[in-house]
């Protein structure tokens, strides 16, 4: 007589322990084969995203210096004793050879290694003998003006006249005693300093705020105004 399995009968839990035992056996034997075989096929996903992240970065970083030195300032002091009618005028200028506005920030004019705070201290020092009030002679900002490509900023201007030709002999020569640098900022916030004028912009995050600064403003000296 053949016995018939009775389905209403509760499964076996020692069978099924030992079912599941096998199972979670078989899926730990083939799961680094599985996880292989995730990361094969994720592999050349991440390979192109990572491409494309460094294309992206290369490209935006091209883009940036692109835009930077289609718009780079380039300023140089100099000096010179006629003005562009060929009249003799000792002027001290800042010209922006670059291709971008030039945002001029601080000043700094040292004559024999003092550093000089006005045009009066700096006529002083060279060439008058103490009183340059009587001398005619013209100042510009220096300090917090833009300079369009290929301007020049005169920013001290000494004419030679009878009454000037004295103190403009002497300015004549000891000019070149002077030792000036400046710090100027493109209209992105690049910043770079210069000094005398041969020497190359040196860039740096943001003009210094500890330089012996030159103040153009010789009215207020005139004025007695510290």
């Amino acid at each position: 007589m053949i016995e018939t399995p009775n389905r209403d009968a509760p499964p076996d839990p020692a069978a099924s322990a030992l079912d599941a035992a096998a199972v979670g056996s078989r899926f730990l034997r083939y799961l680094p084969l599985i996880t292989i075989a995730h990361f094969v096929i994720g592999l050349p996903a991440l390979i192109a995203s990572l491409a494309l992240a460094y294309f992206a970065f290369v490209q935006a970083d091209a883009t940036q210096k692109m835009q930077t030195g289609g718009a780079m300032p380039f300023v140089t002091f100099g000096t010179s004793n006629a003005d562009d009618d060929g009249k003799a005028n000792i002027s001290l200028s800042l010209t922006n050879d670059g291709v971008g506005p030039a945002i001029l920030g601080p000043i700094e004019i040292r004559y024999k290694g003092k550093a000089m705070s006005s045009p009066i201290d700096l006529l002083n020092a060279c060439c008058t003998d103490g009183n340059p009030a009587n001398l005619s002679f013209a100042t510009s900002p220096s300090t917090g003006t833009a300079v369009r490509p290929g301007e020049s900023l005169r920013f001290l201007r000494l004419p030679r006249t009878p009454a000037t030709e004295a103190v403009w002999q002497a300015f004549n020569r000891e000019r070149w005693k002077m030792t000036v640098r400046s710090c100027y900022c493109s209209i992105f916030n690049d910043c770079w300093i210069t000094e005398g004028m041969q020497g190359l912009p040196k860039a740096v995050k943001q003009c210094p705020a500890d330089w012996s600064l030159y103040d153009e403003d010789a009215a207020e000296r005139f004025a007695g105004a510290p």
